[in-house]
């Protein structure tokens, strides 16, 4: 009797388990799986940095503008804006919703993140791709919208990453009962823009 119920225990144990890791499986299948912003934009970063591309980044605010050379690590460091917020960090992913649509007059395929919580400064991450059937998607653009307080200064930026030539930033800064004061900074490492 004991030589037929410890192999009939394994057996159900193991039966247990299986029926187990299937719910995990299952569990992992509906987390969401969004396009990897941060990734995207470091592995840009980097090819930068390794082929040591001339980078240039040009000024506009209060109706001037300036044209100052950049190292790559300048660029890098003006750079972490885009990277501040990883929406597919486990503690963002569900403050986050994606809707997509395919746009075949382009043709791109478009990702659009929003947020309803107030409180994240990363309001809208938009990313276009080009689709290819042959290869992996190629990147054409990355869009950020961000609003937060510093003190009690009100800012608003516009962060756009067109793929392998430049990043640009659209701020306004704006105090209690002042004027919105805009600036505008792109930071270029083809010479072709």
């Amino acid at each position: 009797m004991q030589k037929i119920f410890i192999p009939a225990a394994l057996v159900l144990a193991t039966l247990l388990g299986a029926c187990n890791n299937t719910e995990k499986k299952e569990t992992a299948a509906e987390e969401k799986t969004y396009f990897p912003v941060n990734a995207y934009i470091s592995s840009e970063l980097k090819k930068i940095d390794s082929l040591q591309l001339p980078v240039v980044r040009y000024e506009s605010a209060n109706g001037k503008t300036d044209t100052l050379p950049m190292t790559t690590a300048e660029c890098k460091a003006m750079a972490e804006a885009y990277l501040d917020q990883d929406i597919t960090a486990p503690a963002l992913r569900d403050k986050y919703e994606e809707s997509s649509f395919a746009d075949q007059s382009i043709p791109s395929i478009n990702f659009t993140y929003l947020t309803k919580d107030s409180s994240l400064p990363l309001k809208r991450v938009d990313v276009v791709l080009k689709p290819d059937p042959e290869r992996t998607e190629k990147v054409i653009s990355v869009f950020m919208d961000k609003v937060y307080q510093r003190g009690d200064t009100l800012v608003n930026e516009k962060l756009f990453w067109k793929a392998e030539r430049y990043y640009q930033f659209i701020r306004t800064h704006q105090l209690p009962g002042a004027e919105p004061v805009l600036s505008q900074t792109k930071v270029v490492w083809d010479g072709t823009e």
